[in-house]
């Protein structure tokens, strides 16, 4: 580490607690295996009792309602499983905490602007269940597309994704949205006590420049709350720079805007942690040496009046496949699978029929948007069948055609060996495990064919 990162924090928290810090970042910190539930598709309970019967142990996160931390050694398929099925997202529990604070309520408008690769995007969705609107913003082209695929695999299906900069999102959605999450880039400290981490590169020339970037993200995502809104700004750095430095610029220069003080009411009404503060900052820090999670910073901002924002005009309206068209494709989910689509609709999109919630149509698009859930590839003519993510989506909704594999078969399909299935007739089926979608497993007279990415 070097002297100037040193003193840095010696100053901001006292010798005695930057020590502490110090020798964190240089063990590197032993995390449990931190794991969010998607209680889209599972409950918490019921998880933990199948990590249980794995050989694992299980104890409730106490910084998130829907995280569990995962210890023990069982069997390294019974983690990937539930992953598989869209039943869990890694994640540290320091970061779902941010979620926790915004608090995103079902039928709410709202709008992650950094978003990949999606951790947080989706357990801001798990809370809406699944309603209202969800704006999934990255300018990460690489990264949007682990966005997208951590959407589609957790079942969303009321989500736009985007990669628009700020200021034109600002300018097209204008004081539009009740919850904002910004999670911007930044220095990065709270992951030097990972592998991961770099505390070698640290300066606080970079961390300057971060801090500038951080306030104009946070001025144009401010211009897209509604009044009476609130926004959680974090970050994964630790420093004052990054985070006190541009709440209380942002707060100087900006009369509308004042601290959430009802935010860490509501959670403490909620049973969530809230860690220890060292030294006067502002926000919520989670220390390493404190907390045995990586580091991290949120805050709370809402606002107070409107800034008379002008509205754009002739913004385009989302097209979905009216009744008459729609109907070969009902029909074939339904005659197939015994599945019933009748409370969404479907967006036709490169061969596929892309899933949506009926709620999404209460927000315009946002230019060049894409979806999440590619639910059925059509083909030449007549033809179709469900996506992998749409038969694992369909199959805890499916009447018929599913076939519950065998742990042997399993096994297999995890390894994309092939499959022992002699009486089984040909046709489509819906593959799963116990409660566990596996995907769309197609049996003729000559091969088995189990079209699912390799899972292990």
């Amino acid at each position: 580490m070097k002297a100037n990162f040193q003193d840095y924090f010696r100053e901001l928290i006292g010798k005695k607690e930057a020590e502490q810090f110090f020798c964190t970042i240089e063990a590197k910190l032993a995390m449990p295996r931190s794991i969010r539930v998607n209680t889209l598709k599972i409950s918490k309970k019921d998880l933990g009792v199948w990590f249980g019967s794995q050989g694992y142990k299980v104890k409730d996160s106490p910084y998130s309602g829907d995280g569990l931390e995962v210890t023990g050694s069982g069997q390294e398929w019974a983690l990937k499983l539930p992953y598989h099925a869209g039943f869990t997202y890694p994640q540290d529990s320091a970061s779902m905490f941010a979620v926790e604070l915004l608090d995103p309520q079902p039928g709410e408008t709202v709008l992650d602007l950094t978003a990949a690769p999606g951790g947080k995007s989706t357990h801001m969705d798990q809370r809406m269940k699944n309603t209202g609107v969800l704006v999934a913003n990255d300018m990460d082209s690489h990264r949007l597309k682990a966005l997208r695929s951590n959407l589609s695999r957790l079942g969303i299906v009321n989500a736009y994704v985007s990669r628009l900069a700020a200021s034109k999102m600002a300018n097209f959605y204008p004081e539009t949205f009740d919850r904002i999450l910004l999670d911007p880039s930044c220095s990065g400290e709270g992951l030097f006590v990972t592998s991961e981490g770099q505390p070698d590169y640290w300066n606080k020339k970079a961390v300057k420049h971060f801090s500038g970037l951080q306030f104009g993200l946070l001025k144009q995502a401010f211009q897209m709350l509604k009044p009476g809104g609130r926004l959680v700004y974090s970050t994964c750095a630790l420093n004052a720079i990054e985070n006190d430095g541009v709440v209380n610029d942002f707060l100087a220069k900006t009369p509308e805007a004042a601290l959430d003080e009802s935010a860490e009411k509501e959670l403490k009404k909620r049973g969530i942690k809230i860690p220890k503060q060292l030294a006067d900052l502002k926000g919520i820090r989670f220390w390493p040496q404190k907390t045995g999670t990586k580091g991290f910073f949120c805050i709370a901002l809402t606002k107070t009046s409107s800034q008379n924002l002008r509205r754009p005009e002739g913004r385009s309206v989302l097209r979905v496949l009216k009744a008459q068209e729609r109907g070969l494709y009902d029909d074939f989910l339904k005659e197939e699978f015994g599945v019933s689509t009748a409370d969404y609709e479907w967006v036709p999109y490169e061969h596929h029929l892309f899933l949506i919630g009926k709620d999404l149509l209460q927000v315009a698009p946002p230019p060049g948007f894409s979806l999440a859930l590619p639910a059925l590839k059509t083909y030449e003519g007549d033809e179709m069948k469900p996506s992998h993510e749409g038969a694992v989506f369909f199959t805890g909704r499916a009447k018929k055609h599913v076939l519950v594999l065998s742990k042997e078969n399993m096994e297999k399909a995890m390894k994309h060996e092939p499959l022992s299935l002699p009486k089984v007739k040909e046709g489509m089926y819906f593959a799963k495990y116990l409660d566990f979608p596996i995907g769309l497993l197609k049996v003729g007279s000559q091969r088995t064919e189990l079209l699912v990415p390799k899972m292990a």
